[in-house]
């Protein structure tokens, strides 16, 4: 993506607890005007804070640099993100599409919103 390299210089720069939480702001930014967007052209505005979405990026940057050396534990770590992601991939959709048949097309956004900061937090706090 267009900020992939923006937060490669931002992990360089200011380290993957900083990036981890500017990453999941930027996201539960972007869900909320999702979320409260009543026009189209909020429905693009909310794209923008993406630019900062490359959590994966600094998922890859903590595997790597918290093994260390050793090989089999960076594959490890980097097989469980990559499940976790696809889980996540494979899920997020079905249950947003699903609530979203519940009559409420924003509340995928809105769970969004709350897994993005809980997310942030989790950084502050682990990372």
């Amino acid at each position: 993506t267009f900020g992939s390299p923006l937060v490669g210089i931002l992990l360089d720069r200011i380290g993957i607890r900083v990036t981890s939480i500017i990453v999941f702001v930027a996201s539960a930014l972007s869900y909320a005007i999702l979320a409260s967007a009543s026009d189209l052209t909020l429905l693009f505005v909310s794209k923008i804070p993406t630019i900062f979405q490359a959590a994966f990026l600094v998922a890859q940057a903590t595997a790597a640099t918290t093994t260390g050396d050793n090989a089999a534990l960076r594959a490890a770590a980097l097989g469980r993100m990559t499940t976790a992601y696809t889980i996540g991939a494979t899920i997020g959709p079905a249950l947003g599409g699903y609530l979203a048949e519940q009559g409420d097309f924003y509340i995928g956004a809105k769970l969004a919103v709350v897994g993005s900061l809980l997310s942030g937090m989790l950084s502050l706090v682990f990372l």
